[in-house]
């Protein structure tokens, strides 16, 4: 039964990743593959362990029932693996407004490739210089100051940091600069969400853009106040 399951997760890891993702976790496909390990790993202990109290008890209802478990979980995995594929090339748009008492206005794309999801943002009507630019918990614009959108986005729990520092929360995109003229112009590509997958998803979820840089700092960069709001949304498809 054990050996059944291997060979299962073997054909799985076969269909699933690239050559480039086979030993890489720097890429979306690569990330899924090693969530997988972890997954089977843990399943199989489990199984094993079922397995040898089942045959010391005679039981192969509870045998049956790890069985089930395990072959779940990588379906799960199959499923999520899919869902990435079919998302190559999607694009979400936030549409960005002034809060109150700012002039700050844009929109942020996100586009969903194999190897991330590349940012995009065209920004005006800012102070010059660097401001942070962070994805926020919540999609709600109802409070003219940003504040709705509730803190960054953060599922994992991790300390906040700069895009170079891969464990961050989720929305922690860094900075862009604007010129003497407020304008700026904003481009990165990230890893570790997806738009509407089981990890990280940011559809439907608030971008900010500050007042002040982000500078690492705890614990959400000492950015300041909130100067432009959006929320993210799939984006009409082109004619073309």
């Amino acid at each position: 039964m054990v050996a059944g399951i291997e060979e299962k997760f073997d054909k799985l890891l076969d269909v699933m990743r690239s050559p480039n993702d086979a030993v890489s976790t720097n890429t979306s496909k690569g990330r899924i593959v090693m969530i997988i390990r972890w997954q089977y790993s843990f399943m199989l202990a489990l199984l094993i362990g079922f397995t040898v109290g089942c045959e010391s008890q005679s039981n192969t209802a509870i045998r049956q029932q790890a069985q089930l478990e395990a072959e779940q979980s990588l379906k799960q995995a199959a499923a999520e693996m899919e869902m990435v594929t079919a998302q190559v090339g999607q694009v979400a748009v936030a549409v960005m407004t002034a809060t109150a008492g700012n002039k700050t206005a844009g929109t942020v794309t996100f586009t969903q490739g194999a190897d991330g999801i590349a940012v995009e943002a065209t920004i005006r009507g800012l102070t010059p210089g660097d401001h942070a630019i962070h994805i926020h918990q919540f999609g709600d614009l109802r409070l003219d100051n940003g504040k709705g959108t509730g803190g960054h986005y953060n599922p994992q729990g991790h300390d906040h940091a700069l895009p170079s520092t891969e464990m961050r929360h989720a929305g922690d995109l860094g900075n862009l600069t604007a010129d003497a003229d407020g304008n700026a112009s904003y481009s990165i590509t990230i890893n570790n969400v997806t738009l509407d997958g089981a990890h990280n998803p940011i559809i439907g979820r608030g971008v900010i853009i500050h007042a002040k840089v982000d500078d690492g700092g705890q614990p959400t960069g000492n950015a300041g106040a909130r100067v432009s709001q959006g929320v993210i949304g799939y984006s009409q498809p082109s004619d073309g």
